[in-house]
């Protein structure tokens, strides 16, 4: 009896690890461009295919309190993988939106390089207006992947 159950509960076990599958990444143009809702501190999850590289998310996160009026120090991150056989470079601009698509202010990182068969996490720390943190619902994603 004791058999059967170990191998019913090995089947479960196997039959759940194959059954998390991770999420598919579509396939995406390069430059890669894209339009999503922002919520400052949260990811915004991209799961796109660029050539080879794979865009995770991008996140914008203030570092500490900021008032209104003022530049606020912010750590913009990007998160992915290069599967590719290639080192790649990265070329990364955001643009911050309000609700009504009206452009709040551009966000460029510095390009980045990214190794072959790497997982990556760029961390950048880049000046950005509180009125643009506190009004931006939306932003749209511009990344350029080179060889």
């Amino acid at each position: 009896m004791k058999r059967v159950i170990f191998a019913l509960v090995a089947a479960f076990v196997a039959g759940f690890v194959c059954g998390q599958e991770t999420p598919a990444y579509a396939p995406g143009e390069n430059p890669f461009q894209g339009d999503y809702a922002i919520t400052i501190g949260q990811p915004v999850v991209l799961r796109v295919d660029v050539l080879g590289v794979r865009l995770d998310d991008v996140t914008v996160t203030p570092i500490g309190e900021f008032k209104s009026g003022e530049k606020v120090k912010c750590e913009v991150t990007i998160a992915g993988a290069n599967t590719g056989a290639k080192k790649a470079e990265l070329t990364a601009v955001l643009l911050l939106e309000d609700g009504d698509d009206k452009g709040l202010e551009r966000v460029s990182l510095d390009s980045f390089k990214v190794k072959s068969g790497k997982e990556f996490r760029e961390r950048q720390r880049l000046s950005i207006e509180a009125a643009t943190l506190t009004g931006a619902k939306r932003v749209y994603v511009f990344v350029q992947v080179s060889f």
